[in-house]
C-alpha cells in the first residue's frame, strides 16, 4: 500500500512542477476549487481541493447532518473525478474538515463505504471555518494514476 503524507506529496510534486507543465487545471463547480492534475512520465497527481456538501445548484445539503453533507462531498468528488478519467481505486488520501469531530467515527464508515474496493488513507481536520458557510464537512482528496504498461 502506498501511504503519502503531506510533505510526501510536496516533494514528489515539487520536481514535477518544475520539469514539466500542469497537465491540466480544470474549472469546476461552486462546490470545490481548481482540480489540479501534475504528471511525470511514471505517474499522474490529481489533487481535488475542499470539495464541498452542496447540490448541482450550488445550495447546501442538509444543513444540520454531518452524515448527510459528508454523501453529497463524496458524490461530487466521484462525479468530478469522472470528469477527467479518474476511478474510485485512484484515490490514496481523503481529508476530511470537519466542524465537530465528535461525529469522525460514523463518518469514517461513511467514506469507507464510499470506496467499497479500495480504502484511501483518511484524516480528520477539525476547523472553526469551511468555505461554504453552514457546511459542517468538506473532503479533500489525491489520486495517483499510473498510466498502462502498453501506454509507457
Amino acid at each position: 500500500m502506498i501511504c503519502l503524507s503531506p510533505r510526501r506529496i510536496a516533494a514528489y510534486l515539487l520536481p514535477v512542477l518544475i520539469a514539466t507543465p500542469m497537465l491540466a487545471r480544470a474549472q469546476s463547480e461552486p462546490s470545490t476549487g481548481d482540480i489540479q492534475i501534475f504528471r511525470n512520465p511514471r505517474e499522474s497527481v490529481a489533487v481535488f481541493p475542499r470539495i464541498a456538501p452542496v447540490d448541482k445548484s450550488g445550495a447546501l445539503v442538509a444543513p444540520d447532518d454531518p452524515a448527510l453533507q459528508l454523501k453529497q462531498a463524496l458524490e461530487n468528488l466521484r462525479r468530478l473525478a469522472g470528469r477527467v478519467g479518474i476511478l474510485p481505486v485512484h484515490f490514496v488520501t481523503l481529508t476530511l474538515y470537519v466542524k465537530e469531530k465528535g461525529a469522525s467515527d460514523s463518518l469514517e464508515k461513511i467514506a469507507r463505504e464510499a470506496f467499497s474496493d479500495w480504502s484511501p488513507s483518511t484524516t480528520f481536520v477539525e476547523t472553526k471555518e469551511l468555505r461554504v458557510p453552514g457546511a459542517l464537512v468538506e473532503v479533500e482528496a489525491v489520486a495517483l494514476v499510473r498510466p498502462l504498461k502498453s501506454d509507457r
